[in-house]
């Protein structure tokens, strides 16, 4: 991705409404643009304890299909119902339902980011 192109992506992230940064989120995950998705954890915030090279262990498996189900929004937290495939190994590509959290901070939200133990 050339600067520009980052910048561009940048803009476009500040101040996305919830739903829309989600969408943004799974979709950067489906087409493996991790720059995007880290960018959009809350753990790589100034201050967090997440690292690039970090998070390239912890990107799970390819999905696709990523649908928005339901959307809570209390306070600075949202919870998120989604629907997607997931590709599993031999089995191929799996439906999975998958409830994650959001956190407001300094007005943009953020995939809540939960550390492996």
């Amino acid at each position: 991705m050339c600067i520009r192109d980052s910048l561009l992506s940048s803009l476009a992230l500040a101040g996305e409404p919830l739903q829309q940064r989600v969408q943004h989120y799974w979709t950067a995950r489906t087409v493996n643009d991790w720059h995007t998705v880290y960018r959009l954890e809350s753990a790589a915030l100034p201050g967090g304890w997440l690292t690039p090279d970090q998070y390239k262990r912890l990107r799970g498996l390819p999905v696709r299909d990523v649908k928005i189900l339901d959307t809570k929004i209390e306070g600075n937290t949202a919870e998120i119902k989604l629907q997607g495939q997931v590709a599993v190994g031999a089995l191929g590509w799996m439906p999975q339902t998958l409830n994650e959290k959001w956190v407001l901070v300094d007005g943009e939200w953020y995939h809540q980011t939960y550390k492996a133990e």
